[in-house]
């Protein structure tokens, strides 16, 4: 049986490398996932917003359900500039008693790069004793960023807070 392989058979050893044909899938596959990672990326101002959006309005609903909770009037103060919604114990703009979030801190937050904030209502509202809203028509806060729009509705009887 020796002299059915060619003499230089047991000589030859095989590395364990990768082959042509798998280095280059390899390339292939990871070209894909960067492509639609760079896309994901490029979008990242739409979930930003839609981020903010959830936030604004779960800050809406904290200052609603505090007033009932804690029997007082909790005022809500908006500033379309720079994005920011805070909540406050006192009608001061400057907000000398902060409402204090659940988790520590004041009941406070500010719009993400790229994304805007814009108001139909006044610059700030209240919620009074029963969880009622200060003003008589409903008030929709506008979220957006380049490509997505966000509304936080706020009804005018009930102080119901949806995002739409």
């Amino acid at each position: 049986m020796r002299g059915a392989h060619p003499q230089g058979w047991r000589h030859v050893r095989f590395s364990g490398g990768f082959t042509l044909v798998e280095l280059v899938m390899v390339i292939v596959v990871i070209g894909i996932l960067s492509f639609y990672a760079v896309a994901r990326m490029s979008q990242r101002s739409d979930s930003d917003a839609h981020g903010y959006a959830e936030q604004l309005a779960s800050v809406m609903r904290y200052a609603q359900k505090a007033a009932v909770a804690q029997r007082r009037t909790i005022y809500v103060n908006i500033d379309s500039g720079t994005g920011r919604a805070w909540a406050c114990l006192d009608a001061a703009t400057a907000c000398a008693q902060p409402l204090m979030a659940p988790a520590g801190g004041a009941l406070d937050v500010t719009a993400p790069q790229g994304v805007a904030l814009s108001t139909s209502g006044a610059a700030q509202m209240s919620f009074d004793a029963m969880g009622r809203p200060s003003f008589s028509s409903a008030v929709q806060l506008q979220v957006t960023s380049a490509s997505a729009n966000f509304t936080v509705r706020i009804e005018p009887d009930s102080g119901y807070v949806q995002r739409l």
